[in-house]
C-alpha cells in the first residue's frame, strides 16, 4: 500500500466537510509519537468536531510461542494504547492471537490473561479495549464466544464483515453478531469494481437481526476515488437500516 494522497492531519475537516462525524485510524497512519504531532492531531480532531472511534492496531500476537517475542508485542500494544488515550479515542483494537487455539485451551487462556491486563491497562487511559474476529485464533465463532464470555464484558467485539469467507460467512457472523459493539462494514466487489450488493445487504441484516446499535464503520479497499466510494457505501447502509 503506497502512501495517501491526503495528510493524516488534513482528513478529519475532509471528513467533517462530508457530513462523517467518526473515524477510524490504523497505528501505521500516524507518522509520528512525539507528543507535538499527536497534539496536533488531536487538535485537527477536535476543530472539525470528528470522534476518533477506534484506534487500530494491526501488529502483535498475544500468542506468540516465543515468551520473549511475545512480551515485546506486548509492550508495543501497550504503548498505541497511550497514543489512544492521547488522542481521545475511545476504543482501541487489539488482536487476540495469531496462533491456531489448540485442543488444551491453553491459547485462548493466554489471550484472555493478557487481554484482561491490556484492558485494565486500557482503562487507566479512559480507552475500552475491542478485539476482531481476525487471525487464526479468532477464525471460527465458538474461539470468539469462549474468549470473549470468559472476559465477561471486559473486551469488545469489532465485527468485521470481510475477515470470513466462503460458505460458512453468514452462519458463523450470525453466531457472534449480538456481541458486537461496531462493525467494520467491509464490502466486496466483483471483477469490474461492482459492489457485491447481496453480500453487503446480508451482512447488514444480520447485524439487525441480532439487535445491533452501534457503529458501522465503512471500509473501501478498491479501486476509485474513496471519498466518492465511502459516500455510496454509506447510502447503501442507510438505505438497508
Amino acid at each position: 500500500m503506497g502512501p495517501g494522497a491526503a495528510a493524516l492531519l488534513d482528513i478529519p475537516a475532509q471528513a467533517a466537510a462530508r457530513g462523517i462525524g467518526q473515524i477510524e485510524i490504523c497505528h501505521f497512519h500516524i507518522p509520528s509519537t512525539d507528543a507535538a504531532y499527536l497534539g496536533e492531531l488531536k487538535a485537527s480532531l477536535a476543530a472539525s468536531n470528528i470522534q476518533c472511534l477506534t484506534l487500530l492496531i494491526d501488529e502483535g500476537d498475544l500468542t506468540h510461542p516465543s515468551p520473549q517475542a511475545r512480551q515485546t508485542d506486548i509492550e508495543t500494544v501497550r504503548r498505541w494504547i497511550a497514543v489512544a488515550g492521547e488522542l481521545g479515542a475511545a476504543r482501541v483494537r487489539v488482536i487476540a492471537g495469531k496462533s491456531a487455539p489448540d485442543a488444551s485451551g491453553d491459547m485462548l487462556r493466554l489471550s484472555a490473561q493478557h487481554l484482561h491486563e491490556l484492558a485494565q491497562y486500557a482503562g487507566d487511559h479512559g480507552v475500552r479495549v475491542v478485539t476482531e474476529n481476525w487471525f487464526a485464533l479468532l477464525d471460527r465463532p465458538a474461539e470468539v464466544l469462549h474468549l470473549l464470555e470468559a472476559l465477561d464484558g471486559e473486551v469488545g467485539l469489532l465485527l468485521d464483515f470481510g475477515n470470513w469467507t466462503g460458505e460458512r460467512k453468514y452462519a458463523d457472523l450470525a453466531q457472534i453478531a449480538r456481541l458486537a459493539e461496531s462493525t467494520h462494514a467491509k464490502a466486496n466487489y466483483d471483477a469490474d469494481g461492482n459492489l457485491q450488493t447481496a453480500d453487503y445487504a446480508h451482512c447488514l441484516k444480520i447485524c439487525a437481526d441480532a439487535g445491533f446499535q452501534g457503529p458501522h464503520s465503512l471500509i473501501f479497499d478498491s479501486a476509485g476515488d474513496e471519498w466518492t466510494e465511502i459516500a455510496k457505501l454509506r447510502d447503501f447502509v442507510l438505505a438497508a437500516l
